[in-house]
């Protein structure tokens, strides 16, 4: 599953407030979030987004969720979604922009580095 591992643990309550909504482009596909849904222990973060791409409409959920050694960001694997080059773009762009909310620098991913860098995700750290 495509993911994005931060160092540090993001303020997920001020990200659900602030989280830009977009749209974002990536090449020829655009991507929106469409809601944002907190966790009661505020350790969950769900974007709900829609994702346009070739004219077809994906409709990804990304799970933020903290963990022990950082933050992590991936799809919600209860919606099931083709898991295509713009929606893995948007979870590499929701790890770019939590980092306004202290989520670190990338700790580790499986996303390749050119995509990364096109976005401006910074270098994977060692640790």
């Amino acid at each position: 599953m495509p993911h994005v591992i931060l160092s540090g643990q993001a303020d997920l309550a001020r990200a659900w407030q602030e989280f830009p909504e977009g749209p974002f482009r990536f090449g020829n596909a655009v991507a929106r979030i469409e809601g944002r849904f907190l966790s009661a222990s505020r350790r969950e973060l769900l974007l709900e987004a829609v994702v346009v791409e070739f004219g077809r409409p994906l409709h990804p959920v990304i799970l933020v969720s903290l963990r022990q050694e950082g933050t992590g960001v991936h799809l919600w694997d209860v919606v099931r979604v083709e898991r295509t080059e713009a929606v893995k773009a948007l979870i590499a762009l929701v790890g770019r922009e939590l980092a306004r909310f202290g989520a670190g620098e990338v700790r580790s991913t499986n996303l390749k580095p050119e995509l990364l860098s096109a976005l401006g995700v910074g270098q994977i750290s060692a640790g």
